[in-house]
């Protein structure tokens, strides 16, 4: 293949402001396999995006900057899609706006029209992005143990009840792995999971977790499967799974699932 075919196959970037390059992806389908209702959620959660490249000019034409923040609401009906979204954030780059307040409306109004849901969006100067730095997971870390695996393959049947002892653990693992079902590109994260209940095997639950290797689905999905997959196998009184996936096109993607009306303190990992 030559330079000039490569160059021909590059997208056209739009670089003023296009919301209809902005596309959205049904939760029903996915939901429907793990037998969730939409009228009978069994977890409250949301899901937060944070963009770093975001830019646009202000009313002068200077550039402006600034990581923009999307909460998607786990009720809602739709997700927005990655790469749509990254092209129509690039789109806001040689558009004017009057105030950040301007900017946050419009974002606001075009993501809850793609997700049919309310969606919140903040506008984060780069002071206070790195006024947040990068933080941790509490608890327990999963790594520790030294599991043989044979298989790549998702398997819940990994997941086991220790003991009829009620505790409450916080465990995380760094070593989640998933694929991208649109690009087959790998998706990396850390995995968080809190409970109340029968004690889970450690081991057990680092295996299914790294079951996901090679499984591919998106991030949202994942989560809400693997707070499923506990809940109906270990039968917690109380769940809560977070991921925070690392960051690709310039976007991270962070689901949270849990019984707690609260949501997560949002906190950058390090690879975020």
């Amino acid at each position: 293949m030559t330079d000039q075919t490569i160059i021909r196959k590059r997208p056209s970037i739009v670089t003023t402001y296009t919301p209809s390059l902005l596309n959205s992806l049904a939760r029903e389908d996915q939901r429907n396999s793990l037998g969730i209702t939409p009228d009978a959620l069994p977890f409250r959660g949301v899901d937060v995006w944070n963009a770093y490249e975001f830019t646009w000019l202000n009313s002068r034409g200077k550039p402006e900057v600034g990581l923009a923040r999307f909460e998607i609401p786990a009720s809602s009906t739709h997700i927005p899609e990655s790469k749509s979204l990254k092209l129509y954030l690039g789109s806001y780059a040689q558009t004017r706006f009057s105030h950040r307040s301007e900017v946050i409306s419009t974002l606001e109004s075009d993501l809850t029209l793609a997700i049919r849901a309310p969606a919140s969006v903040q506008l984060l100067a780069p002071e206070h992005v790195q006024n947040e730095g990068v933080g941790t997971f509490g608890g327990q870390s999963l790594d520790v143990h030294d599991i043989e695996i044979e298989d790549f393959f998702w398997d819940p049947g990994c997941l086991e009840v220790e003991s009829d002892v009620i505790v409450r653990e916080t465990l995380h693992t760094h070593l989640f792995r998933s694929v991208c079902p649109l690009t087959g590109q790998p998706d990396t994260a850390s995995v968080m999971i809190q409970y109340n209940g029968r004690s889970i095997n450690h081991a057990g639950l680092l295996q299914y977790l790294v079951s996901y290797r090679e499984h591919a689905e998106y991030s949202e999905q994942i989560v809400e499967r693997i707070f499923v997959d506990i809940l109906n196998r270990c039968t917690p009184d109380r769940l809560t799974v977070q991921a925070r996936y690392n960051r690709r096109g310039g976007i991270d993607i962070n689901p949270y699932r849990s019984h707690d009306d609260s949501y997560p303190q949002e906190i950058r990992l390090w690879r975020q």
